[in-house]
């Protein structure tokens, strides 16, 4: 650069500074000759390398590219989400084995590199066989315009087209849906019943374990998870879902009075043994929820709560599964569960396309897991729930679905027995549906009205809750429902 000199006047002295020079002084005092500088390198595709396929993972495998045209549209591209790009090559003899330089460009920012050498040809279970590069969640935006190539050193005329993709400019990819954030708040209960006072482990360590699970899982751009303070409960909470029901209506409540906002998941969660083993040893209840499937684009605002053990051996994925049922989705079949999702496309609940954990890129085969909605082991999410849960997110972790509207209601608790509960008052929003049952109400002066009572099936236990819109009916003492054919009564 230039030789500067900047003058300084004050209180009659002068000071010079000047900056670094590329010149070279003449030792014989003529003019300084400039430095010539280093020609930037020229960068084509590698001989004998061709590139095969390009995939993106989020937490499954999308091919953008497979053998020179674009891949299928199978699984959907998150906004704001984390994502490790693969580049699947083959070499012939031409290539030399020498360095390569890697090369991803974005849209909207610097190119992305890596420096490496080829050894191919590439595959699906070995991450050493592609060249990887992690793509930070800002760089997905409601946009992906990419390329990829496997470049070395050379002169133009030389270039391979095959190391490259696209051959010239970006590649579109489409993304779906703006940013949205998954919001899970903790409700953690105090077990006194049997004199312990055990709250489960809520420390910033687990409560990050829990979160970092359903970032895996869920396909969303981020998640939150909040504790809220701790319920004393003093009744019995047993492995064959004695209690359970109270429990869950008390989430329910919780979800009503804290006036939390529309897109908020509560997640109720108790010890209730000294530990696992001691719990279920001869087979238990880990989580229940209330299947939150109508309307099927929101489900009801009210019903985004579930509950769960907090044993670390099953909390993380107990939470998962449950929540999954708050976004309305049924069981895959998978360790003999009720209510199974006829529609499930892969046998044995397997998760039908190559997963990933992008935290770690630790690969998961599409036989080696089933999927999160099952009963089995090694569990992760198939492509079929991921689209399920995203359709879902989009609705209500973003505000244009919310229901603004409120009205008064009873909630009437009815558990395996048929036996039917008072269980307090709430308010519902006017998208609330479930198994439409004939109710009616009973005023403290004896008067009657008709009314429509919505209900919602445990999803591990039998029995439910009813919720009871009283409209503008004043005093109801008493509430009377037609449910499988036999009249249930509640009184306050």
């Amino acid at each position: 650069m230039r030789r500067f000199a900047l003058v300084l006047v004050a209180l009659g002295v002068t000071v010079g500074f000047s900056a670094c020079s590329e010149e070279s002084a003449d030792p014989d005092g003529g003019e300084a000759t400039p430095k010539k500088k280093k020609a930037e390198p020229t960068y084509i595709g590698a001989q004998g390398v061709t590139v095969t396929q390009v995939a993106v993972y989020q937490s499954l495998k999308r091919t953008l590219m497979v053998d020179g045209g674009p891949g299928a549209a199978e699984v959907p591209l998150v906004a704001g989400r984390d994502a490790v790009v693969r580049v699947f090559y083959t070499t012939d003899e031409t290539y030399e084995g020498g360095e390569i330089l890697a090369r991803l460009e974005v849209e909207g920012g610097d190119p992305i590199e890596v420096t490496t050498t080829l050894a191919g040809p590439s595959t699906d279970e070995d991450m050493a066989s592609t060249v990887n590069f992690v793509v930070p969640a800002d760089r997905v935006g409601q946009t992906f315009s990419y390329s990829v190539g496997l470049l070395e050193e050379g002169k133009k005329s030389n270039d391979n087209a095959a190391a490259r993709w696209p051959a010239e400019g970006l590649e579109a990819v489409a993304v779906d849906g703006p940013p949205n954030k998954l919001r899970v708040i903790l409700a953690p209960f105090q077990y006194n019943t049997d004199g312990s006072g055990r709250v489960p482990d809520m420390s910033a360590e687990r409560v990050e374990l829990y979160r970092q699970r359903l970032k895996q899982i869920y396909p969303v751009s981020d998640v939150e998870v909040s504790v809220r303070q701790t319920t004393p409960w003093n009744q019995y909470i047993g492995p064959d879902g004695s209690g359970w029901q109270q429990v869950g209506i008390s989430v329910y409540n919780m979800r009503g009075q804290d006036g939390t906002s529309d897109d908020v998941y509560y997640y109720g969660i108790f010890d209730p043994a000294a530990s696992f083993f001691s719990y279920c040893g001869g087979g238990c209840l880990l989580g229940v929820t209330l299947l939150n499937d109508q309307p099927s684009d929101t489900g009801s605002v009210d019903l985004r709560l579930a509950l769960g053990v907090g044993f670390a051996e099953y909390a993380a994925d107990t939470m998962a599964h449950e929540l999954g049922h708050s976004h309305g989705r049924k069981h895959a079949p998978c360790g003999g569960p009720d209510g199974i999702d006829p529609g499930y496309p892969h046998a044995g609940a397997q998760i039908g396309v190559w997963g990933m954990d992008t935290a770690t890129q630790t690969l998961i085969a599409p036989s080696a897991a089933t999927d999160i909605m099952g009963y089995c082991e090694t569990q992760w999410v198939s492509d079929y729930t991921y689209k399920a849960l995203l359709s879902r997110g989009q609705n209500v972790n973003l505000p244009r679905l919310h229901a603004p509207t409120r009205s008064p209601a009873v909630v009437v608790g009815i558990d395996g027995a048929g036996q039917a509960t008072w269980s307090g008052e709430t308010t519902v929003t006017e998208n609330t549906r479930g198994r439409a049952l004939a109710a009616t109400l009973v005023g403290a002066n004896g008067g009657r009205s008709a009314a429509t009572a919505q209900y919602y099936s445990w999803d591990h236990l039998p029995g439910g809750i009813a919720i009871i819109p009283t409209g503008d009916a004043a005093d109801v003492s008493r509430v009377e429902l037609e449910l499988d054919g036999k009249r249930r009564i509640a009184e306050r």
